[in-house]
């Protein structure tokens, strides 16, 4: 989210359905970079949590339907051409 988004946000961030499953997109890539985590965990803790995809698991729309996900992560400079994380904040 922008900065003035972070400053403000308490619990509820507000967005809409196309940046929210960016969201999870990204916290499954960022999972590999957290000590006792990785992506097959995330996902597994995401359908416990109550996630719906309409594929029926976070796996399946990981792997089968989240290019959109991904290409907003991409048009957002948040994750690379080639779908690595930039690092960068959105400004």
């Amino acid at each position: 989210m922008t900065e003035n988004r972070r400053i403000s946000l308490t619990k509820d961030a507000k967005s809409d359905d196309e940046e929210e499953s960016a969201v999870c997109y990204l916290q499954i890539l960022l999972a590999d970079y957290l000590i006792g985590v990785n992506p097959n965990l995330l996902m597994k803790d995401m359908d416990d949590w109550g996630y719906s995809f309409r594929l029926g698991s976070t796996q399946a729309w990981f792997q089968n339907d989240s290019c959109d996900s991904r290409k907003w992560l991409q048009k957002e400079n948040i994750l690379d051409e080639k779908g690595s994380i930039t690092w960068v904040l959105r400004t």
